[in-house]
């Protein structure tokens, strides 16, 4: 079995905090920032928007961004918690801004962020790199951020989902794959779960490099729905559903009605799980097993990424 398949097969491992190795945590109790701020590109950025948008249902109690660039962002808040997050620890966006941040923690695999936190006592959230790339490792990314929330605010959930079986998705992926191939796929969601939409998206980008791109419902009938006039050849919609309103219900039944007779079909996956959580990592499963087996049938390696190795390497 190829490393790649057999992560996917293992991912509900990485959803508890006993996957990940602690440093220094003692150095952030009792700080109260009023704000985490999330510093992390590609998919370590990933596990911020996680955090982000699941920030209710984790009881996180204090505002949660994420920035996607170099340095730092400008913030109004006083005394936030800037989380430095980098798989490799070697990405050059979110290195840049970690000597600039004053009450700060890193979670990464080793490299440079692994260097530098050991050498000012930073803590650390350290995270086993096995064969894993980034986009497959977004549950030790979210545990590891969640395990320094849960330091600074004790009241904060930090359970494990070990439970979760990615192989009862495996059939689910594979008959949607088929359904993607050759295709510019569109992928919504409803608002509160933008970062599901967008994790589908990276999946299938560099997975099975397909064109892919991401938006949210109700939005996109204000405004990308108007191009499908032009009854653009080779495209297909994929909507996350998760317990909409009837409002909702009915407008989605009208607007996916409209993409048909403009020649463009659509695909509607319910969200499941008993709550969130599991609805999230669920639907974060499938899209690993959709993008796998979409690669798998294209003939193409699923790990490797030649452009965005090769800007690395030119802007090392």
């Amino acid at each position: 079995m190829d490393n790649f398949k057999n992560s996917i097969l293992n991912f509900n491992k990485q959803l508890t905090p006993s996957a990940l190795q602690y440093f220094r945590m003692d150095k952030i109790k009792g700080s109260h920032p009023d704000a985490i701020i999330v510093i992390g590109m590609g998919g370590s950025g990933q596990a911020g928007f996680l955090a982000s948008d699941l920030k209710y249902e984790v009881k996180i109690p204090v505002p949660v961004l994420v920035w996607e660039n170099y340095g730092l962002p400008k913030t109004s808040y006083k005394k936030p918690l800037f989380i430095f997050v980098s798989f490799s620890g070697n990405t050059n966006e979110t290195l840049s801004g970690f000597s600039k941040a004053r009450l700060k923690a890193a979670v990464c695999s080793g490299g440079q962020l692994k260097k530098l936190s050991d050498k000012a006592g930073v803590p650390l959230s350290l995270l086993p790199a096995g064969n894993l790339t980034p986009r497959q490792a977004n549950g030790l990314m979210f545990y590891g951020i969640m395990q320094i929330v849960k330091t600074v605010f004790p009241g904060s959930k930090n359970q494990s989902l070990a439970y979760l079986k990615p192989k009862s998705f495996e059939t689910a992926g594979k008959i949607i794959s088929r359904q993607l191939k050759n295709k510019t796929v569109l992928i919504y969601s409803s608002p509160e779960n933008n970062h599901l939409s967008y994790i589908w998206k990276t999946n299938l980008n560099e997975t099975a490099k397909s064109m892919c791109f991401s938006g949210t419902f109700p939005e996109m009938t204000h405004n990308e729905i108007v191009p499908l006039e032009k009854r653009p050849k080779n495209v297909i919609a994929v909507f996350l559903e998760n317990n909409s309103t009837p409002q909702g219900k009915r407008k989605m039944g009208i607007t996916t009605a409209i993409m048909k007779k403009n020649g463009v079909s659509s695909i509607r996956i319910n969200l499941s799980g008993k709550n969130n959580l599991e609805k999230t990592w669920n639907s974060i499963i499938l899209s690993q097993w959709v993008a796998y087996h979409l690669a798998e049938a294209k003939k193409i390696n699923p790990v490797e990424t030649k452009l965005i190795d090769q800007i690395k390497k030119l802007t090392a």
